[in-house]
């Protein structure tokens, strides 16, 4: 991601019925309807092209992160997932889009470390207190 200029990384203007699935995106996650989160917002990506649309990569990859640490109990997915939306994530300060960007990425940071101590056996242990909500707001 060094290679992104963080100065083409503006919102983007999304139509009507790309904000309401990236609204329904957050409100599953919120949920912690996770993997359903992933592909609301993976249809709005699909239809971006500007340099921004990693930022939908990242939340995609927070949504896919959490869903295979929690329902799937998959260690090294959830790993593999967290790493890269940290990556995308870490190009982005304040709100972008509505969400706390600057909130989220420590969730995801203490989410990772707390599954490293954890270890793939003991998944299931996962303290619910790391699991963010991103309370979205214009």
């Amino acid at each position: 991601m060094e290679e992104t200029d963080r100065s083409l990384l503006s919102e983007p203007d999304l139509t009507s019925q790309e904000w309401e699935r990236f609204l329904e995106g957050a409100l599953l996650f919120d949920r912690r309807k996770f993997w359903e989160a992933h592909e609301a917002w993976e249809e709005v990506w699909k239809h971006r092209e500007e340099d921004s649309r990693i930022f939908f990569q990242g939340i995609i990859q927070a949504a896919a992160a959490y869903h295979l640490l929690l329902a799937k109990r998959r260690y090294g997915g959830a790993r593999n997932n967290f790493d890269k939306a940290l990556k995308k994530l870490e190009l982005f300060s304040g709100r972008f889009l509505g969400i706390d960007v600057d909130d989220l990425r420590p969730f995801l940071v203490e989410s990772r470390d707390e599954m490293d101590r954890l270890g793939a056996e003991r998944l299931e242990d996962f303290p619910e207190r790391l699991i963010p909500i991103l309370n979205l707001r214009r």
